[in-house]
């Protein structure tokens, strides 16, 4: 990895602190929703395999992209080909986690987090060790 004036000095830009998360994230649920499909329940592998959002990262905050009710082992023709296939998606969430917590989870997109070095560090530790409840209340609160 090149070395930035960041670096230099002993500071770590955010996306060095972001792609470890991810990395973590990604691998936890898929292995949480067994290689399954969320959206068409077909079982898959290797780089078919992906971690596809319910509300899409690009505008979801910081809070829901890394929330494990919003993330879903998707395949590749799902998450990138049908663009996450959205209103399916939305639908196995409200069926598996009820109306009210969907409504719950979609209004954390309006509440702000200072996604800091410190806060990608403490959820890329309770994605390695804690429980999905832990992940939840660092989340929500």
């Amino acid at each position: 990895m090149k070395r930035t004036k960041l670096a230099k000095k002993g500071k770590t830009k955010i996306s060095v602190f972001k792609r470890k998360l991810w990395k973590v994230v990604s691998k936890r649920i898929k292995e949480r929703d067994k290689y399954i499909c969320y959206t068409s329940k077909v079982k898959v592998s290797g780089s078919n395999a992906h971690c596809g959002h319910g509300l899409p990262s690009s505008v979801c905050g910081a809070r829901l992209r890394y929330h494990p009710k919003n993330l879903h082992c998707q395949s590749y023709r799902e998450n990138v080909n049908a663009g996450g296939n959205g209103a399916i998606y939305y639908q196995e969430q409200v069926k598996q986690y009820g109306q009210k917590a969907v409504n719950k989870l979609y209004a954390l997109q309006n509440k702000f987090i200072d996604a800091d070095e410190t806060f990608y560090e403490l959820l890329t530790g309770l994605y390695e060790t804690g429980t999905w409840e832990d992940i939840e209340y660092f989340l929500e609160n």
